[in-house]
């Protein structure tokens, strides 16, 4: 999908996708992914299973819901006289996005730290993985301002 996520903001002390995401929009996302993709979801679906969890006004999951549509990680398609909203990534597609972008960030702001720190993991199919990352990163943006010269 050629849909980026917008992920302007990380916050490191929080844990997993609350690291770029509020915690309703978390919920919100963990809610829909755990769900079957097929049918799309409604914000009725929604508050009604947060409801039982934290007390939310449902104008509150309707403004996130679009805020999550805004930042393109729903997709929401009008049907009768609801809207039905789809994820446009599976959380495994998110959290790959969201750790490209992280690291990506690094490289360009601080690409010997970033590359000395990699150095320093201690097992070496990790260190593999992230060796070729940010080799596809490097190669990507090279590409990406080489097209802005032309």
């Amino acid at each position: 999908m050629s849909v980026d996520p917008d992920l302007r903001l990380f916050h490191p002390d929080r844990p997993g996708i609350r690291k770029v995401l509020g915690n309703l929009e978390a919920e919100i996302m963990e809610y829909i992914w755990a769900r079957p993709p097929g049918p799309g979801t409604t914000v009725r679906e929604v508050f009604e299973a947060l409801y039982e969890r934290r007390r939310i006004a449902y104008t509150t999951v309707m403004n996130t819901m679009g805020r999550l549509a805004k930042k393109k990680l729903l997709r929401v398609e009008k049907s009768d006289q609801a809207y039905v909203y789809y994820a446009n990534f599976t959380e495994a597609e998110f959290v790959s996005r969201f750790v490209q972008r992280i690291l990506e960030d690094l490289l360009v702001s601080f690409t010997g730290a970033t590359v000395a720190g990699f150095e320093t993991l201690q097992y070496p199919e990790g260190k593999e993985r992230v060796r070729k990352l940010l080799e596809e990163i490097t190669r990507r943006r090279t590409s990406e301002q080489g097209e802005l010269c032309i």
